[in-house]
């Protein structure tokens, strides 16, 4: 019986569920259709009601001034001020570095060149005074900041710089989207700049080289510099070819067999050309050079600047003076005088050997003795250096109170110095006439082209 109500109840409680739901479908089809009919029913446009006029009149506010009253009031206590945007001009006071100016001598005759950088920069910008430097705005950066443009191609802002003793003066200019110059804020616009000096020769690149030698302090006796003075031998000799040389300091390079010798005074400027240094003046021919400079000179040293091409670094140079004491040469034994040949030819035994001198002979000392000088290539030879050692120039023999005097001068190997050698001649009734028996050591002086030039006054009975 238990089981029977049981069964009852369940089938009661799902005939109810199932009779729900029903009713909530039949609700939503309904509503379905009355959301169909309503989008098909409805007019495409919908009609807009005329607003209605307010024909009655506003109740009065309690607080209404009259006019007068309100133009009364004061200015007031705050107020908001506007301020169209506009360009104002970059600070490049911090960024902007100053290398100095092309301080080459050659560069000075025309307008010297200004070196310029910004922080952070390796290349170095050159610009002629009040020439535009433009510049741009590097956004790819790591740090974005200002750069000179490439080839200085033209932007909206650029740089102009003058120079005021050592100082640069930056002027700053920029365009706006108008095409109108932006100068503002003024501080901005104009300003000074100290130089920072660089140290490094060619810091800012690759190391440089001149003639296969890197630049630095050692350059020049790498080259095989050497520094001893004024050269008397041609002062005294040298005639008009050789007058530029007078007063000057002659600097030799190279080893024996490529010496080559300048001759130069404070001030003088030189070029490296053709693998050797030739004194020039400051102009075109330095400009595309590196230039070396004479600064200074005193007892011991020579001072040189050296610059490169584009005149951003310079490198001091030194030059100690070499020194060569003048060896005496002892004539009493070397140059035993025999006899006089003519008023102007005489006869001497040198090395065991009789040697006929007339006056302004040119002898040097070799490994293998005495050197009588006669051609044209042996006197170049010892212009040039080819040949070296000291030099003896006889001038004559003379008659004192004491008897005859054998007088010349004679010139150290490196012919900064020179000495009067005079010595006495022990005379014999005997030594002229000897002459004619004995076979003389002779040049043909018609070979000699020294000789023509100071025999060419002889007479001929001297010759």
């Amino acid at each position: 019986m238990l089981q029977l109500k049981l069964s009852i109840s369940y089938l009661m409680q799902k005939n109810i569920l199932v009779s729900i739901n029903f009713a909530l479908l039949a609700l939503v089809s309904c509503l379905t259709l009355l959301g169909l009919g309503f989008i098909f029913l409805s007019p495409n446009e919908i009609e807009v009601v005329d607003t209605a006029t307010f024909k009655g009149s506003m109740p009065k506010n309690a607080f209404t001034f009259s006019k007068i009253s309100y133009d009364a009031i004061a200015e007031p206590f705050l107020t908001l001020k506007y301020h169209p945007l506009t360009s104002r001009l970059p600070d490049l006071k911090k960024t902007l570095i100053f290398y100095g100016k092309n301080g080459r001598p050659d560069a000075m005759l025309t307008k010297p060149h200004l070196h310029f950088s910004f922080t952070g920069s390796k290349t170095i910008t050159a610009g002629f005074l009040e020439e535009r430097l433009y510049l741009h705005y590097n956004k790819e950066a790591a740090q974005p900041h200002y750069a000179f443009s490439k080839d200085n191609e033209t932007t909206s802002i650029w740089i102009e710089t003058d120079i005021l003793d050592e100082d640069a003066i930056v002027k700053v200019f920029m365009e706006n989207e108008y095409g109108e110059i932006v100068q503002e804020p003024a501080s901005l616009a104009r300003f000074n700049l100290k130089p920072v000096t660089q140290t490094k020769f060619g810091s800012t690149g690759d190391p440089q080289e001149l003639g296969g030698f890197r630049i630095d302090g050692s350059l020049l006796a790498r080259q095989k510099a050497k520094w001893y003075g004024f050269d008397r031998f041609l002062e005294k000799h040298g005639g008009e070819e050789f007058l530029v040389c007078t007063g000057k300091h002659r600097v030799d390079f190279g080893d024996a067999g490529s010496r080559y010798s300048v001759f130069v005074a404070p001030g003088d400027c030189l070029i490296h050309d053709d693998n050797r240094w030739k004194v020039v003046q400051p102009g075109t021919e330095s400009l595309s050079n590196h230039l070396l400079v004479v600064k200074k000179i005193d007892e011991r040293i020579m001072n040189f600047e050296l610059w490169d091409v584009e005149g951003k670094n310079k490198i001091v140079l030194n030059v100690i003076k070499a020194h060569e004491s003048n060896k005496n040469q002892i004539f009493d034994n070397t140059f035993k005088f025999v006899g006089a040949r003519t008023r102007s030819q005489f006869v001497f035994e040198i090395d065991d050997e009789r040697v006929l001198l007339r006056p302004k002979d040119w002898l040097v000392l070799t490994d293998d003795g005495w050197k009588k000088l006669t051609t044209a290539e042996e006197i170049d030879d010892y212009v040039e250096h080819k040949l070296a050692g000291p030099l003896f120039v006889f001038d004559g023999i003379v008659k004192k109170e004491d008897g005859q005097v054998f007088y010349g001068t004679m010139f150290n190997t490196a012919r900064t110095e020179m000495q009067t050698i005079e010595l006495p001649i022990a005379q014999n009734g005997t030594a002229e006439k000897s002459i004619e028996n004995h076979q003389l050591k002779t040049e043909k002086n018609s070979e000699n082209p020294v000789a023509k030039t100071y025999y060419k006054n002889l007479s001929s009975e001297d010759r």
